[in-house]
């Protein structure tokens, strides 16, 4: 059995898993495959595989609730070719939202830089820059109101445009990985809406470890702590099993009271398919007790290396 040498990582683990639940929000969506396409939510992993990667998914929050969130994203980002040790890595993001009379889609583009440093772990640093188009549907509002719901500004839709940065931090080695990003750090105003209304920044971090068990049997914990304003954060922690990097599944509980479960399977050389359940724990299972979501990689080398690649074990 082999250790990682450097604690570091599963110390930040078991700090994220027992956070105190601040007064913060969680206003952009979230994903439970965060581990299984790590870019989506930190423009500093561009170029953190060797080549061109795609992943692309789709969640369905608390499924059979009206109104209930539905989250479709998409994302690819590679190397410039022919660099040094250090590299230079590019991509993009896109990523739709929609819940009740509420929605957003948000495209951007990505930049970062990968150092390697002595210790042979690389530090990476990224931005992203893009139009975040934030939607609101009068005609799904329900007003109890009979006059005020027949009220032509209660039939259509407003629509906001405005541009939003991210910003990311990265470190990681063969066997850990941790990372920090501010998404939609310009965050914006949505006074046609009413005074107070703006679109949060929210900070994600997120940690994992490789922890080799027996033979090609490895232990993955991992862990993501999402903040913004107002109302609880949300934290994440799963562990999970997985066999030589072919197939695996994983446990895990989300302090917005969900128990979840994961599945990873390799299906050929190059594609990858994850997928996740939440089992809803508080008063809301009398509604709806469930949320799926699917994720699907494609890789154009399958993490085979050059020479200068450090593999990121968030991206195994």
């Amino acid at each position: 059995m082999r250790w990682p040498v450097n604690i570091f990582p599963l110390i930040l683990l078991a700090s994220l898993a027992f956070a105190p639940r601040a007064a913060e929000a969680q206003q952009l969506p979230i994903r439970t495959t965060a581990m299984l396409n790590p870019f989506q939510d930190n423009p500093a992993l561009a170029g953190s595989r060797e080549c061109l990667d795609l992943h692309f998914g789709h969640r369905t929050q608390w499924a059979g609730f009206e109104g209930a969130p539905r989250t479709s994203f998409v994302n690819l980002h590679g190397q410039i070719a022919e660099q040094g040790p250090n590299f230079h890595g590019f991509g993009g993001r896109v990523d739709s939202d929609e819940a009740g009379p509420w929605g957003h889609l948000a495209v951007n583009l990505a930049y970062a830089y990968n150092l390697k440093l002595t210790t042979g772990a690389r530090l990476a640093a990224g931005l992203s820059a893009g139009l975040y188009q934030f939607r609101l549907n009068q005609s799904l509002i329900d007003l109890p109101d009979v006059e005020v719901a027949n009220d032509p500004a209660f039939q259509g839709e407003s629509a906001f445009l405005f541009p939003s940065i991210d910003l990311g931090l990265a470190l990681y080695d063969k066997e850990w990985f941790v990372g920090a990003s501010l998404i939609n750090a310009t965050g914006a105003s949505l006074g046609d809406i009413g005074a107070q209304s703006e679109v949060r920044t929210h900070f994600a971090l997120t940690a994992n470890a490789k922890i080799e068990l027996y033979r090609d049997w490895n232990f993955r914990p991992s862990a993501q702590i999402r903040a913004g304003a107002a109302v609880p954060a949300t934290a994440d922690l799963i562990f999970a099993l997985d066999y030589d990097d072919i197939a695996g599944f994983g446990l895990g509980y989300r302090t917005s009271a969900e128990l979840i479960a994961t599945a990873r399977v390799k299906v050929l050389e190059y594609l990858s398919i994850g997928y996740a359940y939440g089992f809803t724990t508080s008063v809301m299972r009398a509604a709806s007790a469930n949320s799926h979501e699917i994720v699907i990689g494609i890789n154009a080398c399958s993490g085979n290396s050059r020479g200068r690649y450090t593999s990121c074990p968030a991206y195994d």
